[in-house]
């Protein structure tokens, strides 16, 4: 629920937190579309490759993939950044504590999203915080390769 006159300042690269974005956009596109569309895409991203995580699909490529169909996931491709993810989400969150409070003081009719992002953005990044580093274990632990147990030499009865 951002403020409408203070969203479109924002859109345009004129408004709080806007920076030293170009007023005619970056491309011909606004900046805040800009920034938006380039948001979207690494959330639904972040999102295919999480549902690959614990899905079928996460461990064998779907009939859709042209070339790959039908074969073995290797593990570290989606591992690799679901590591990284949990890296960058728990560094984060460790600093939610102070951004929330003071998202929620710093709010003002200025800023578009500092409420929003209070009450709604930052809890919903704890709860992804806390989920992607499950999963992505819960991955490694179905696709490790299972450890043959060391032979004891007491037992060859040698």
């Amino acid at each position: 629920m951002a403020h409408k006159e203070s969203f479109e300042a924002w859109y345009h690269g004129r408004g709080h937190g806007s920076g030293s974005y170009p007023e005619a956009g970056i491309f011909g596109i606004p900046a805040g579309a800009m920034y938006l569309g380039i948001l979207l895409v690494l959330a639904v991203l972040g999102g295919i490759l999480s549902l690959g995580l614990i899905r079928d699909w996460g461990l064998v490529y779907p009939r859709w993939v042209p070339i790959l169909r039908g074969r073995r996931v290797p593990p570290w491709f989606p591992l690799t950044p679901g590591v990284l993810g949990s890296l960058l989400l728990v560094g984060y969150g460790l600093t939610l504590p102070v951004q929330i409070p003071r998202g929620i003081a710093e709010a003002s009719t200025e800023d578009p999203f500092t409420l929003t992002g209070a009450l709604i953005g930052l809890p919903i990044l704890i709860i992804w915080t806390i989920a992607l580093p499950i999963v992505t274990y819960s991955y490694w632990r179905r696709t490790r390769t299972p450890r043959t147990p060391a032979r004891s030499f007491a037992m060859d009865g040698a």
